[in-house]
């Protein structure tokens, strides 16, 4: 498990990289001690639910899956998932939990990756807040152009406090994480408001509704029909 977690503030670029390829190592790391998540309750039911209205589908594509459990979720509303990681310890665990030959897994970068197709819903849960701010305006573009026109935006993720979009550049964006057997990693965190998300969504195209539940928000898109 997560033992510690401390704030820090460097914003040069050549920070920013280093971390995305700790973050890498550190979630290979974390695998096999990363804890699952209950969606039958609290905050998450509700981003359950109204995720689970989107359905049925034919295919989803999933980023930054980690160890299933959205991936669970999903196969029950889409004929076929694709879903996208960087890890290959997390796709092992979610192939084993998930147990559905429908899920198509792909081991790469999201920040790499360029969707081959369009899908009637792409999704992903808690992976934005790992995404640094001077990225995430690409990282979103390449998320509008994998979804088909019609087709749905599904982000769930944690919220923070603040009235914009916080922070503006990228300071203050990192935590260090240290696991169970004493290594320690630092990683992208950072807390982006839902109304200022879903307004730069709405920008790419989309009809949105975002509600914040508790200390996470959902975002649901439907892309513009031509």
């Amino acid at each position: 498990m997560v033992t510690n977690v401390r704030g820090v503030r460097d914003g040069r670029p050549g920070r920013i990289k280093a971390s995305l390829e700790e973050q890498v190592a550190y979630y290979r790391a974390q695998a096999p001690e990363y804890r699952r998540v209950d969606l039958s309750a609290g905050s998450l039911a509700v981003a359950r639910e109204k995720l689970l209205t989107l359905g049925p589908v034919r295919h989803i594509l999933e980023l930054a899956p980690g160890t299933g459990d959205w991936t669970k979720e999903l196969v029950r509303i889409g004929r076929a998932v694709t879903a996208v990681d960087v890890s290959p310890e997390m796709i092992e665990i979610n192939r084993e939990r998930v147990a559905n030959p429908r899920v198509e897994y792909v081991q790469a970068d999201v920040f790499d990756w360029t969707p081959q197709q369009q899908y009637d819903l792409v999704f992903f849960a808690f992976w934005l807040s790992h995404v640094p701010p001077d990225l995430v305006d690409i990282f979103l573009l390449k998320a509008r152009d994998a979804v088909r026109p019609g087709g749905h935006l599904f982000i769930v993720d944690q919220c923070d406090d603040l009235p914009g979009f916080a922070p503006a550049k990228n300071e203050g964006i990192f935590e260090e994480r240290t696991l169970s057997d004493g290594r320690t990693f630092t990683i992208v965190k950072i807390f982006y408001h839902p109304g200022v998300l879903a307004e730069k969504v709405r920008q790419l195209g989309f009809e949105v509704a975002a509600e914040r539940v508790d200390t996470i928000f959902y975002l649901s898109g439907t892309r513009s029909t031509p």
